[in-house]
């Protein structure tokens, strides 16, 4: 199964232009969790803007806004719930195939996806190759196998032919802002998976993903992830996740925790992205914040926009 050539064709062209100009911006794998200390960060609480990776200064206050979708009790229990948390945190929270964007709390509204591309890389290489790439998908979505993952992408070809059979993935589950780095821009890291996302754009991935062709045998795969990925949503019984993680490129190296998932609710499936950077750096912090993430939607799961294919 193969995706248009015309679309292929363009985001070809933009893929070659990252590598042209070697963008971090046009910008992976999971790195072993570590204990690393760095400085303190203060959350603050927003709603989505029309840019969510705007400064943030220009994001209006939760506190000052209703936003749609959402009871103000519901805002105000998510604000007060993410305010207590140790760092920055951020979360998109959308209905399955809604028509609208996911809306947007807190303060880290993009980062880079580290192995949560790996389910667009995975669907991709499905598609390209059958059968013959279901080991390796097995092994990239469950396991968060890197080596795996990477002979994932030399299946779609060439890093700029690879790019860009991921990037039409998204795009045609909606996604029309990232695109999907073709070049290793920091060692020791795969291409992939320094892709500059966002949780919007990501959570409109998600929000499209269950109702494209041929999803549904990575989405069951996403549903019974290895001890690695099981914090976040994935304590909610039958969710899909995806986790990433991996060290910032700053002198600490500070971790960045984040997760995608899809969520079984009474009315349909929730898609919530989520991310943080704890205070003290370290993965295991990053999950227990992503835990509390986690209970709230729990709790909170029936009063989520929930949507269905």
């Amino acid at each position: 199964m193969t995706g248009s050539r015309g679309m292929r064709a363009s985001v070809l062209a933009i893929a070659a232009v990252c590598v042209a100009q070697s963008s971090v911006a046009c910008t992976g794998s999971d790195d072993p969790p570590a204990s690393i200390s760095t400085s303190t960060s203060t959350t603050t609480v927003t709603v989505p803007s029309p840019n969510p990776s705007a400064d943030p200064a220009t994001r209006t206050s939760a506190i000052a806004a209703d936003v749609p979708g959402f009871s103000r009790r519901l805002t105000q229990s998510l604000q007060a719930m993410l305010n207590e948390q140790p760092g920055s945190v951020g979360i998109a929270i959308g209905p399955v195939n809604g028509t609208a964007p996911a809306q947007y709390f807190g303060d880290l509204p993009t980062e880079v996806s580290w192995s949560t591309i790996k389910v667009p890389l995975a669907y991709a290489a499905l598609r390209e190759n059958g059968a013959a790439a279901q080991p390796d998908i097995d092994l990239a979505i469950m396991n968060s196998d890197n080596a795996a993952a990477e002979r994932l992408w030399g299946m779609l070809g060439t890093p700029v032919e690879a790019a860009a059979a991921v990037t039409e993935v998204l795009r045609e589950a909606g996604d029309t802002t990232t695109v999907v780095q073709s070049q290793k821009v920091r060692a020791g890291f795969t291409a992939f998976g320094q892709t500059e996302w966002s949780l919007v754009d990501q959570a409109q991935f998600a929000s499209q993903f269950p109702c494209m062709p041929d999803s549904e045998g990575i989405l069951a795969l996403m549903r019974e992830v290895s001890g690695t990925q099981q914090w976040g949503a994935q304590s909610i019984e039958g969710t899909a996740v995806k986790g990433g993680w991996g060290p910032q490129p700053d002198a600490e190296g500070n971790y960045l925790v984040r997760q995608m998932a899809v969520v079984p609710a009474g009315s349909g499936d929730v898609v919530v992205t989520l991310a943080t950077t704890p205070d003290n750096g370290t993965f295991e912090d990053g999950t227990a914040v992503l835990d509390d993430v986690g209970a709230w939607i729990a709790e909170n799961l029936d009063e989520l926009p929930a949507g269905q294919c």
